[in-house]
């Protein structure tokens, strides 16, 4: 008979080949679900822990769509804006040293559990900040709208020939030591561009572009602002002082509120300036308790905007937002977004994937609660 303590030096060696990769496989802290139905389905990623953890599960819950998304909207845009990948490489070099280091972090993780290159990930999220596009956004609250609560919306009008749409996702987050939040946005993208936190503050953005010469790519780049507005900001105050200190990019409009108060401001943001405008800073185009842009600060859409509004003021809700604002003057063709900041809802529309592409606004919107996933009260 063998003698057992003779096998020992064996099995050790055997376990010794399995530990490092049972030791090398991190825990996912997220899940993955689903709503919506058919066409009009959306993807539901929650997300835990410290940012390597976060963006780790995002990219192994997600590993095959995270790959095409960032493929695709790095080939895509590139094509379309006549750049090379190592056009973004640079970008991303200039803006790299002001985004926050929570975020290089999460990216890692997001690369690390996608099974991707980084450098991948970093030009997609390089494309925001070198392209442009524009949308509309508007905040209404107290004497505008139908039940005194504080409505807004985002409605982000950009290419959808680029295929950005096919993985649509609420992100929602609770990031160790920060405010939980959702974004509305994009299975494969950690950043934000439009957003609600659990201290009821909501953003909204539009880009524009005033000149050259109060534009810059040494900057933080925008959905990074953004996110870092909605997990540090607690109170109007805050995330207003938050857009005014950063080291900004391109030309901006964003819409910050918080319906604790209620209250919200416009922006009118670039590289060397950063203004708020209250609803009686908007001339011919003042609403009591509202404030809104479309397509830009002098665009015609304005007025058509402001005549919406207007028509409705009192009576703002859900049902303005999505179907008189969005659906009936045609914006919002990558998603469509309203917020019920007071009640912590939101409804999204997303557009379909091609080749027969239909814009978002004229699709169901799909009602999102961000208590009920935090599993909070309101």
């Amino acid at each position: 008979m063998r003698n057992p303590l003779l096998l020992a030096p064996v099995f050790l060696l055997l376990l010794s080949a399995v530990l490092p990769s049972v030791a090398a496989e991190s825990p996912v802290h997220g899940t993955l679900d689903t709503i919506g139905s058919g066409e009009d389905t959306v993807s539901v990623l929650k997300l835990w822990g410290t940012p390597y953890e976060m963006g780790y599960a995002h990219g192994k819950l997600c590993a095959d769509r995270v790959q095409a998304f960032s493929a695709r909207i790095v080939t895509a845009m590139c094509l379309g804006m006549g750049l090379q990948p190592s056009d973004l490489d640079k970008a991303w070099e200039q803006m790299r040293p002001f985004v926050a280091p929570r975020y290089l972090e999460e990216m890692r993780g997001l690369a690390d559990g996608a099974g991707l290159d980084l450098q991948l990930v970093e030009r997609a999220h390089a494309v925001p900040d070198v392209s442009e596009f524009h949308c509309t956004f508007f905040a209404a609250w107290g004497a505008a709208t139908r039940d005194g609560h504080l409505h807004q919306i985002r409605a982000l009008d950009y290419a959808t020939q680029a295929g950005i749409q096919n993985e649509p996702a609420l992100i929602v987050y609770r990031p160790d030591g920060r405010n939980p939040f959702v974004a509305v946005g994009w299975l494969g993208f950690i950043g934000c561009v439009t957003g609600m936190n659990a201290q009821h503050i909501a953003l909204s953005e539009i880009g524009e572009h005033f000149s050259d010469e109060v534009e810059t790519l040494d900057g933080e780049p925008m959905p990074f602002l953004m996110r870092r507005v909605l997990e540090d900001a607690s109170d109007l105050q805050t995330a207003l002082g938050i857009f005014r200190q950063a080291h900004r990019t391109s030309s901006y409009l964003y819409c910050v509120s918080d319906a604790k108060i209620p209250s919200a401001r416009a922006l009118r943001t670039s590289r060397d300036f950063c203004h708020d405008y209250a609803p009686e800073e908007f001339g011919a185009l003042s609403l009591q308790d509202t404030v809104q842009w479309s397509m830009g600060c002098d665009s015609p859409w304005n007025l058509r905007l402001f005549w919406t509004l207007q028509a409705h003021h009192g009576q703002i809700d859900e049902q303005v937002g999505m179907m008189e604002v969005m659906r009936r003057l045609g914006t919002g063709n990558l998603h469509a977004v309203h917020f019920d900041v007071t009640d912590l809802e939101l409804w999204v529309a997303n557009a379909t994937p091609g080749p027969e592409v239909r814009p978002a606004y004229d699709q169901d919107f799909v009602y999102f609660s961000l208590p009920k996933a935090l599993d909070v009260a309101r």
